[in-house]
């Protein structure tokens, strides 16, 4: 009898074992593959591997016999899978090999509509540091992906500086093979040495043959009206989100005009741009020279740059009043662990008059700038429960201003900024803890992208 019962399950036809495992997590489902050899067979059924995410990091001690376990999963799903996401420990030659290996097995997928690679630094670490070879191996494996896939839609390589040195490789075959397809394109970096590198010729006019594209990140050094312009004709799709990565300035290439601003914008009308200030040391005035009366910015993020004067904040609020949503400023702690920089210049707070002006501004992360308890609390006033989130830390807000106006102490003026905020956010607020605050803020010795990098890559998410 129970011979007869298990041959049932051993006779479910395929479409109907696919279906069942349709309905279970990862786990389940090897679990159930278990069960006799026709569930074991069709445990790998391109349907039920849409979507793999390869997480390479060998030396995460959670995983074992991860390399292995990759490179199973490449060569069983690697040639039919549609998304695929590399997690890649990218300081760790090993791995870097091992996703070159990944790749390699996907030159021969025609399925593929969407490639993320997703290093843990901007960097990837050879065994040799002049590995040219390898380098030049994910070049050409990544020009076969694109050559071969019937439909690529999706392609971010990672903000990885040592391959998008080179997009314009990759720029061309996109051109060719998948200009009606492309709808998301991700070629901005973080650079190495952000204040002196060079810049690569990209050929803008290129970007007029991607007639669907609605989401594109780029270096600030590419921009040009003639790239814009491309953009905004007729025949294409509106665009919906543009993020701009800014590292240095250079006075050799010209300002990307109001007037293209804004025929950009015309074509686009729901589009939302993102500015990251990443390392910038130039002149603060250099900044403004980016912002634009006509540029819809929704999120401005400044991360490691001392040649940020936060008065620009002021600038954008009377720019940008109907667009910003979103504000994020990071900076390094100095030797106390307390801010390094200030909002406290003694005139208008620019937090205040953002807080003011932009209706529509939902997050404000400040990490590094001191801000004055004061200022917390007009700002929780006037945005209210539209403020979604607000992230300060403790060893950043400063309460002088409190105690000497209320004649409280310190520690009491702590106390009431805290309620205050918690009852006009709607929500129970209290700032970060110095442990939670990213460790390349506390220490100067790691590596500053581990602050950002995650935040950059969410935009870059399919």
């Amino acid at each position: 009898m129970a011979g007869e019962r298990s041959g049932l399950w051993n006779n479910l036809p395929s479409i109907i074992i696919v279906e069942i495992f349709s309905f279970l997590n990862l786990k389940d489902r090897l679990n159930a593959s278990s069960v006799c050899k026709a569930w074991r067979n069709n445990l790998f059924h391109p349907k039920l591997w849409r979507k793999v995410v390869f997480q390479l990091n060998s030396c995460d001690n959670k995983t074992v016999n991860q390399s292995n376990g990759a490179r199973f999963l490449a060569k069983h799903c690697g040639k039919f899978v549609r998304e695929v996401v590399i997690e890649v420990n990218s300081s760790n030659p090993r791995d870097v090999q091992l996703c070159k290996e990944v790749l390699k097995v996907l030159t021969y997928n025609n399925n593929l509509r969407a490639l993320s690679i997703k290093p843990l630094s901007s960097r990837l670490e050879w065994t040799d540091y002049n590995d040219t070879l390898s380098l030049d191996q994910y070049v050409e494996f990544l020009i076969r992906i694109i050559k071969r896939a019937h439909c690529l839609e999706h392609l971010s390589l990672g903000c990885i500086e040592e391959l998008l040195d080179l997009s314009e490789h990759f720029l061309t075959p996109l051109s060719k093979y998948q200009a009606k397809c492309l709808r998301s394109l991700h070629l901005s970096s973080v650079k190495e040495v952000p204040g002196s590198y060079f810049v690569n010729d990209l050929n803008s006019s290129l970007f007029s043959t991607f007639l669907n594209l609605e989401r594109l990140s780029i270096d600030y050094d590419h921009l040009s009206d003639q790239l814009f312009d491309g953009l905004a004709q007729s025949q294409h799709r509106p665009l919906c989100h543009l993020i701009i990565h800014v590292h240095s300035f250079d006075y050799g290439y010209p300002k990307v005009s109001d007037a293209a601003w804004k025929r950009l914008a015309l074509h686009s009308p729901s589009l939302e741009v993102t500015i990251n200030l990443l390392h910038f040391h130039n002149l603060a005035e250099n900044v403004r020279n980016v912002l634009s009366r006509e540029m819809p910015l929704a999120h401005f993020r400044v991360y490691f740059s001392s040649g940020f004067d936060v008065e620009i904040l002021t600038q954008i609020a009377f720019l940008n009043d109907h667009s910003l949503r979103s504000l994020v400023m990071v900076d390094e702690l100095d030797d106390n662990l307390t801010a390094a920089a200030t909002f406290l210049t003694g005139g208008i707070d620019p937090l205040i008059m953002l807080a003011w002006r932009c209706k529509k501004l939902n997050y404000i992360k400040i990490i590094g700038y001191e801000v004055g308890a004061d200022s917390l609390i007009a700002i929780s006033r006037l945005r209210g429960e539209q403020l979604q989130v607000l992230k300060i830390p403790e060893c950043c807000i400063s309460s002088s201003q409190l105690e000497e106006s209320e004649g409280m102490t310190q520690e009491d003026a702590l106390h009431y900024m805290q309620c205050e905020v918690s009852y006009r956010l709607y929500q129970f607020w209290q700032p970060m803890a110095l442990n939670d605050l990213p460790l390349a803020v506390r220490n100067v010795n790691v590596d500053a992208d581990g602050a950002y990098l995650d935040e950059l890559l969410r935009d870059q998410m399919w």
